[in-house]
């Protein structure tokens, strides 16, 4: 014992003390039994959380379309007033001149517009009245996602004064391609009737369409659901 020092004194009643903890206790460690329960356990919590986090991104890029959408519209009204028409709307070189469209929007070559799913966004005239007058618009989007179509067709677009009819073309997985045009709000059955067994489907809203023209009552009598054009 002389030759002990403190050091080794404490570490001697170390071992004694986790020895006696060890004969009075229920057990020292974990069984394997418990160990794969809290396995279990984390696994189940970090499935849910993964949902929770893919459903809140969801809805993150829903609302983050729906900003665009309004910011774009409202920015090709305020450019083409003076026109008094939209021709030309769809020529990149004046998209970019007058940013009609934010930058993180673009690619990176600013070849392309992509929306917040990294899909192709389209612009372009369209006719309000009669064919051929281009005093409308259309923001076109495209989805590979039933979930996204769905929740995209059945926002409330009219309570934020955006667009007056929606136009949606399915390119179905069997050939057929269905086209639908649907007046806001729509009805979660129409838009999973649109969207389901989608390869991919383009949305485009329409602007300023007088939906009371001839020209219109036309489309619409003709192409809506639920037998499409």
């Amino acid at each position: 014992m002389k030759n002990l020092d403190i050091k080794s004194i404490k570490e001697i009643i170390n071992m004694h003390r986790h020895d006696y903890k060890c004969r009075f206790a229920t057990q020292c460690g974990r069984s394997m039994i418990e160990m794969l329960g809290v396995l279990a356990i984390i696994g189940v919590l970090s499935v849910g959380g993964i949902a929770g986090y893919s459903k809140a991104m969801t809805k993150y890029r829903i609302n983050k379309t729906i900003e665009q959408i309004t910011l774009i519209a409202g920015n090709i009204r305020s450019f083409f007033a003076p026109q008094g028409n939209y021709a030309g709307l769809d020529d990149k070189k004046v998209i970019k001149k007058a940013k009609l469209v934010p930058d993180e929007m673009w690619d990176g070559d600013y070849n392309y517009i992509k929306d917040v799913w990294g899909d192709g966004v389209a612009l372009a005239a369209a006719d309000k009245i009669s064919e051929g007058d281009e005093k409308a618009f259309r923001i076109g989007l495209f989805t590979h996602n039933e979930e996204v179509c769905i929740e995209l067709l059945t926002q409330d677009w009219t309570s934020l004064s955006l667009a007056s009819i929606i136009y949606a073309y399915n390119i179905k997985t069997n050939g057929e391609e269905p086209e639908y045009y649907l007046l806001p709000p729509i009805a979660i059955d129409d838009a999973i009737n649109v969207c389901s067994d989608l390869d991919q489907v383009t949305i485009s809203f329409l602007f300023d369409i007088q939906q009371s023209s001839t020209y219109w009552q036309k489309e619409l009598n003709r192409c809506s659901l639920p037998d499409g054009c």
